[in-house]
């Protein structure tokens, strides 16, 4: 069985694939309204004052709370895909994602996987942007993706 995760930071589409030519079908969609950054308060950043000198500096905040919406987002996909595998509903699974969700996954889904799986399983990422595709446009990229059209 084939899976395909189509995903951006906030929307998240899964799919399956019998086998390689067969059609994809829906089977879940994840999303995620996560606020901006400067949405979670407005206060300025702490100062600190240069030890020799009478300049202040402020400090940078430590996260982008939009960015940090978006980790949280994948790891709550990572954590569905997991059960998914862990109930070995897949075997082989593509990641079609911008580059750095694609960093986000890794880290939370494939430092996740014990070594029995990881060796069955086969993962292939496709570094774009379909989460507004339809289904027939996204099996067109994994065919070519794979030489099989």
């Amino acid at each position: 069985m084939i899976w395909v995760i189509v995903c951006d930071g906030s929307i998240a589409k899964v799919f399956q694939k019998q086998h390689r030519f067969s059609d994809l079908m829906h089977l879940e969609s994840f999303t995620h309204s996560h606020e901006s950054t400067h949405e979670h308060g407005k206060d300025k950043p702490g100062r600190d004052f240069e030890s020799g000198t009478p300049a202040r500096h402020a400090y940078e905040p430590k996260h982008d709370w939009h960015e940090y919406q978006k980790e949280v987002f994948i790891q709550q996909v990572s954590t569905y895909l997991l059960k998914a595998l862990k109930e070995k509903r897949f075997s082989k699974i593509y990641f079609i994602c911008p580059p750095k969700i694609i960093g986000v996954f890794r880290d939370a889904f494939g430092n996740s996987i014990d070594m029995h799986h990881k060796q069955k399983l086969t993962i292939t990422e496709i570094h774009k942007d379909l989460t507004h595709s339809a289904s027939p446009e996204i099996d067109n990229i994994i065919l070519k993706e794979e030489g099989w059209k």
